[in-house]
């Protein structure tokens, strides 16, 4: 036997139910279900026969089964002891690592550190995992690797459906992301306004920045012989602007920049800095998080 739990405060008159794929469970009809059992806490419980399963709880009245909510997302599956979350699953993100490398993931959920913290990757057979508790009530998750080893690298923001994934990873659901394996081309995010990162220098990079909703990318350069401010359209939906930092007084250089930066947002919203000769352009960004100016 295994026990499932699941933590969920009902409506007097009301009781939780497991319903679930196999026969035991009552083939997904509901009136074939399980009725949980209430405990202390509001922590229903249930002993079920050892099978791997996929299953889902529903709410409906205590004596018959009728006037049924059921709990969003995709089906769960389980093959040992489950203390679950009403409305939430657990997902196993993983992504190939064969160097080992130090990998970390930020996101949008509160497990995740909503993107103001980041969560090491636990590294294994050339795999970094790890395992979150999502809301499944938020359609769509918002998650970006760290990879960290001479340098820091970052990869784009990548967005996943929870809602169609499919795969299962033991009792979790697994988003499995590959292409990891050149971070030299990877984007840092660092503002909600600007991402940094290599240069674009082929038509495929342009639509990998594209792919991540990235569509003003700015580029400086310090040539004597080129204009203050020059664009050079790549398509339609991607604008490559070309600042020239020349003619900018070196007494007040940083400041000059930070403000460009500040009239650029406004503008555009989100920036893809590219990181060229420069030497210094990311401590100049860096300093421009702890300006006061907020763009709406």
């Amino acid at each position: 036997m295994i026990q499932l739990q699941v933590h969920y405060k009902v409506d007097f008159g009301q009781a939780l139910y497991i319903s679930g794929k196999s026969k035991y469970l009552g083939k997904w009809n509901p009136e074939k279900a399980i009725r949980m059992n209430w405990t202390w806490d509001d922590i229903w419980i249930s002993d079920v026969a050892y099978h791997t399963m996929e299953y889902k709880y529903f709410i409906s009245d205590y004596d018959k089964v009728q006037n049924i909510f059921w709990e969003s997302g995709p089906y769960r599956v389980t093959n040992k002891h489950s203390i679950d979350v009403w409305n939430h699953r657990k997902i196993c993100f993983q992504c190939s690592n064969p160097k080992n490398l130090q990998i970390y993931i930020a996101g949008s959920q509160a497990s995740m550190g909503q993107f103001q913290s980041r969560v090491q990757l636990k590294n294994k057979d050339g795999i970094s995992q790890q395992k979150f508790l999502i809301n499944i009530d938020d359609s769509q998750i918002h998650y970006q690797y760290h990879i960290v080893d001479k340098c820091e690298f970052s990869s784009p923001i990548y967005i996943v459906d929870i809602n169609s994934q499919q795969q299962y990873y033991k009792d979790a659901l697994l988003i499995f992301q590959d292409g990891l394996t050149n971070p030299k081309k990877m984007v840092y995010q660092l503002t909600k306004n600007i991402c940094y990162g290599y240069v674009p220098n082929e038509q495929n990079d342009y639509q990998v920045l594209k792919k991540a909703n990235l569509k003003t990318i700015i580029e400086f350069c310090n040539m004597k012989e080129q204009s203050t401010l020059e664009q050079k359209t790549i398509n339609e939906e991607i604008v490559h602007l070309i600042v020239n930092l020349y003619y900018f007084k070196q007494e007040s250089f940083t400041q000059s920049l930070l403000q460009l930066i500040q009239v650029l947002i406004q503008k555009y919203q989100l920036l893809y800095i590219c990181n060229n000769s420069l030497t210094h352009l990311r401590k100049y960004l860096s300093a421009y998080e702890k300006l006061t100016f907020s763009p709406e």
